[in-house]
């Protein structure tokens, strides 16, 4: 007997029904049993497309549970909707990846419908986050900063409102927070007792599912869970010097054309594999403001490039290229004009040369030698000269693990270590690597055509064209673990996310998960995974309080 093919006979709310409650759920009632071990999942955008979806995007706030009868199911929303508002649902979207089908795995077809909410009743809509102080994405923010919330509306002054935030950080302790109101309750201050630590991504979200009190409003209506969260990156050590002689704090512009090139033998550096050449324009405001309401970019054939929003405080325009002389065609050597408009400032307008002669391409003249260093011992490293150097042109040097903590640099004015544009050599003292690892180090040759630290109050501005070399640098065995890779992963039905991954036998990774991806991610140690004979392990996050999206890696330490 031929299978059928399942269908939904009934919705409630009804299709195309209005004056909804901006608290209801959705039942759908099918003809047919269905495979209630399907889990109902949203889509996350770019990555993998859900089996429900929702118009205007609700995110993760709902779930999606089966029935006994394995013909109904019940959608749950984790926050009111928004009132007078039009949604359309939609199950099995074209492209899901886990479709709904039937108990004997017919797929359920495209289906959609629609419904309008209503007013909400007045004061049955949930309060939402107006701001958060340091913004979100924020960089080299002052250790000593309040972190401060505000509200749309009055909410209830609990007594710990720390219970219903969830903090993370290295080496930040969340007990050190106080917390205080404001008269009307509308803004949420919250003190660090002590700087903040230092070099450390700190990230918050309210009303975390594990919370055991939850943020809500005057009226009793809980602020969405799961929902509000941000990340920002603190300065350096209080007192300390900045390597570069700019404060960590003070914003920066400017103009570049880059090339990046990589060495892996003794032969000439070779372009990297991935866009190798690309001119930038960026305006990074000051950590603590003010921010960046507008900017551009003018070549010297006139034509104006607007700068785009990227992050809370970076505003850019990147043009990639795989063709060196591509890449001077359009970005020709000349006059460039910055435009920016900082909030209730006069827009400043900055012209910038980017220089007619380019560096040289720099080259690791004892590549064999760096692949070999005695971690005891003083190492030197030795490159070829920058020709044509001018005095405001710089080389520098940085070397870093492979989870990008710097080990060593130069010029560093906190050594103080110079690194004078004439030299082709610098000695890497002893005991500054670790002994049978590897470290990435990046050497750069850039001839400056504007500097300025006073045109702009904490902004330093600059523009040139940069010629760098990526390469490694190894002691002993240079360390036996390989980059861990997970091949697999899936949802179990407790809930928590299990991935299996590949890399070298019987090694120690580490398992690490944030909520985003990319400079602003904020990555935290979730667990360990230790690999068998092949080379395979298995991970299982079993922390509780966590939320979609999640992002995971492995790194080997």
């Amino acid at each position: 007997m031929a299978q059928s093919t399942p269908k939904v006979v009934s919705v409630t709310p009804s299709n195309g029904s209005s004056g909804v409650s901006v608290s209801t759920g959705l039942v759908f009632t099918f003809d047919q049993e269905m495979n209630d071990g399907i889990p109902i999942m949203p889509s996350i955008p770019g990555f993998f497309t859900g089996n429900v979806e929702f118009t205007p995007d609700v995110g993760f706030g709902f779930d999606g549970e089966w029935g006994t009868d394995k013909r109904t199911l019940t959608i749950t929303f984790s926050d009111n909707l928004d009132p007078n508002t039009s949604y359309t649902w939609k199950l099995n979207p074209a492209g899901a990846m886990m479709p709904i089908t039937s108990a004997t795995g017919v797929a359920l077809p495209t289906t959609t419908g629609s419904f309008t909410t209503g007013s909400g009743g007045g004061g049955g809509t949930a309060p939402k986050l107006v701001s958060s102080s340091p913004a979100n994405g924020a960089f080299n923010v002052p250790r000593n900063v309040n972190v401060v919330f505000v509200f749309d509306r009055p909410m209830k002054k609990i007594s710990n409102p720390g219970l219903a935030i969830e903090w993370q950080g290295t080496d930040l302790d969340p007990a050190k927070f106080s917390y205080t109101w404001s008269a009307d309750g509308t803004t949420l201050t919250c003190d660090y007792a002590g700087d903040l630590p230092a070099q450390s991504w700190i990230a918050w979200q309210l009303n975390p599912g594990s919370a055991s009190v939850l943020l809500e409003s005057q009226e009793g209506e809980l602020l969405p869970e799961d929902e509000y969260q941000g990340v920002f990156l603190t300065a350096m050590n209080s007192g300390e010097c900045d390597p570069d002689g700019v404060p960590d704090t003070w914003g920066t512009y400017g103009v570049q054309k880059t090339a990046r090139y990589e060495q892996t033998s003794a032969a000439d550096p070779t372009p990297e594999k991935e866009q190798p050449f690309f001119f930038s324009a960026i305006v990074f405001a000051p950590a603590m403001g003010p921010a960046i309401a507008s900017a551009s970019v003018t070549l010297p054939s006139g034509s104006a490039k607007p700068l785009t929003n990227e992050l809370a405080n970076l505003w850019a325009y990147m043009d990639y290229n795989t063709n060196e002389a591509a890449l001077d065609s359009a970005y020709p050597a000349g006059n460039y004009t910055l435009r920016f408009a900082l909030t209730n400032q006069p827009e400043r307008v900055i012209t910038m040369n980017m220089p007619a002669t380019k560096p040289p391409v720099p080259k690791i003249l004892n590549y064999a030698e760096a692949q070999a260093v005695n971690a005891a011992q003083d190492f030197t490293l030795r490159w070829n000269q920058f020709t044509g150097a001018g005095a405001n042109d710089s080389i520098s040097l940085i070397v870093h693990t492979t989870n990008g903590t710097i080990v060593f640099r130069a010029p560093d004015l906190c050594v103080p270590r110079p690194l004078p544009v004439s030299a082709t050599s610098i000695v890497i003292p002893a005991n500054t690597f670790k002994s049978n690892a590897t470290y990435t180090a990046s050497l750069t040759f850039h001839r400056t055509g504007y500097s300025s630290t006073n045109a702009v109050p904490e902004m330093a501005g600059s523009s040139g064209v940069g010629k760098s070399t990526s390469f490694t640098i190894k002691t002993g065995t240079g360390g036996s673990a390989a980059q861990a890779r997970f091949t697999q992963s899936r949802l179990l039905p407790n809930g928590n996310p299990e991935m299996t991954l590949t890399g070298s036998p019987q090694t120690k990774y580490t398992i690490e998960r944030s909520k985003t991806i990319g400079q602003s991610a904020a990555w935290t140690t979730v667990g360990i995974v230790n690999t068998d004979t092949t080379g395979k392990g298995v991970f299982e996050d079993t922390q509780a309080g966590k939320a979609p999206p999640l992002f995971y890696r492995a790194v080997a330490y």
